[in-house]
């Protein structure tokens, strides 16, 4: 009886398996499908983000001609426990839909409001490169809330020095 036994255990064990490393395949492929569908998904929905930004700009803006206004430079103490580190900044603003005499009337609020903002921050913030494309972002939405949305577009390092 015992031959019997193990002739059928081993017959029955290759059945088996061949039932496994069928499931463990056809899982194995639904997994790429899945991760193939994510990354084609992602590409796609990237390039099409890319091409709203890439859309020409409005009519009401398409007229209208820019300046770029330079604030004087900044000087500041930054936000850090280790020691004092002091950062020095000059920016330009490319302007729409404002008036240099505006932005002359505007330079106290402007300055202020950068200076909080600028202070604020630590050298771990602001000592990177995705951390200087952030503090541009930060400081073009300041200057949106106080010029109007919209007006202040771009936001240009000219000078950036950190010590």
């Amino acid at each position: 009886m015992a031959p019997e036994d193990t002739a059928a255990a081993t017959g029955a064990a290759p059945q088996k398996s061949k039932k496994m490393l069928f499931i463990g395949v056809a899982v194995g492929f639904l997994v790429l499908a899945c991760i193939n569908g994510l990354l084609v998904w992602k590409v796609l929905s990237h390039d099409s983000a890319d091409a709203k930004v890439m859309e020409p700009e409005s009519p009401a803006v398409k007229g209208k001609e820019g300046f770029m206004f330079s604030l004087e430079p900044f000087i500041v103490n930054l936000f850090d426990e280790k020691g004092v580190r002091y950062l020095k900044v000059r920016l330009d603003v490319e302007v729409y839909d404002s008036t240099k005499e505006e932005m002359e009337k505007k330079n106290a609020k402007i300055r202020d409001s950068l200076i909080v903002l600028l202070s604020s921050k630590k050298y771990e913030e602001i000592g990177s490169l995705e951390g200087k494309a952030r503090l541009r972002e930060e400081i073009l939405f300041r200057l949106n809330r106080i010029l109007g949305e919209g007006k202040a577009r771009e936001v240009y390092f000219t000078d950036f020095v950190v010590q």
